[in-house]
């Protein structure tokens, strides 16, 4: 392994139904590496820690713990509630990836900006959310926000979101704000609604969403996170975020994608840099608030 980094407690099971353990979770990273840092490089991150396996105890992580390597970049951020900072890892090279892999880091949330111009994010995102077993209608639900996207001249890319719904990324030219942003995923999600208004909400309330799909468009704003393309999930199969074409898409499923198969699939290439699109302007019926 990379200068640095010594592993620990391989053998402790991380994901029990399917026997793999925490040296498999490392060994899985180290593998798929070249693809997986280009996607999170320079973007603050946010990692989700299941230090006894995916049924014990978990937490989010955003400030970088003190014992951090000197060698483990970060960028200090104001928190939300404004009253501390927060110092972000940034995950710029397989070393800081395998020492995140050895705290326990299964899931990896990455921001959609990058350090240079945090306030400008270089995608908008919609977030496919279906009751737990409903994959299909959060396949039926992405083609319908692909038409609205179409309609003013925007591509998407899809892929899963490794747990039960469908993440669609829309590459955008880094010169528009958050503000900005969060109004276009708002309206996408709108437009969306009143074609499906029995199969589709924008209600943030589960209790209150009944069997219909939640687009989430919540994600579109600065200290939000999205799993990262090719990150594991606490997930019984030991299911990947993973990069899928639209023709693909209505023939998977999430669990199709694992920590076993997945570097064995990137050997063909990096699925995520080949089907993203290049970055978009957004268009002005799209966007609201200051530039």
């Amino acid at each position: 392994m990379p200068g640095g980094v010594e592993p620990s407690n391989l053998d402790k099971v991380f994901w029990p139904e399917k026997g793999l353990t925490k040296g498999d979770l490392i060994a899985y990273f180290q593998r798929v590496a070249a693809c997986i840092v280009p996607a999170i490089r320079d973007r603050p991150l946010t990692v989700k820690r299941y230090p006894d396996g995916i049924h014990g105890f978990s937490f989010f992580q955003k400030n970088a713990p003190k014992y951090s390597p000197s060698w483990v970049r970060t960028v200090t951020l104001p928190a939300e509630s404004a009253k501390r900072d927060v110092n972000y890892i940034l995950c710029n090279s397989e070393r800081t990836l395998l020492w995140l892999a050895n705290q326990g880091s299964v899931e990896l949330h990455p921001w959609l900006s990058r350090v240079g111009r945090l306030e400008r994010p270089d995608h908008l995102v919609m977030d496919l959310d279906p009751p737990e077993g409903a994959f299909d209608r959060a396949v039926e639900i992405a083609f319908l926000v692909k038409e609205v996207l179409e309609a003013v001249g925007l591509s998407a890319a899809p892929k899963t979101s490794g747990a039960k719904g469908i993440h669609l990324f829309v590459p955008l030219q880094r010169r528009y704000h958050y503000r900005e942003v969060r109004a276009a995923a708002d309206e996408v999600a709108r437009r969306v609604k009143e074609r499906a208004p029995d199969r589709a909400t924008t209600e943030f309330y589960i209790a209150q969403r009944g069997d219909r799909l939640f687009l989430d468009a919540g994600r579109n704003a600065p200290g939000a996170h999205v799993v990262a393309a090719y990150s594991p999930r606490a997930r019984p199969a030991a299911s990947v975020s993973y990069p899928v074409s639209w023709d693909e898409l209505e023939r998977i499923r999430p669990e199709d994608f694992t920590i076993e198969n997945v570097p064995a699939l990137l050997e063909k290439g990096d699925r995520w840099r080949e089907l993203m699109p290049p970055p978009q302007a957004l268009p002005a019926e799209l966007r609201r608030g200051p530039r």
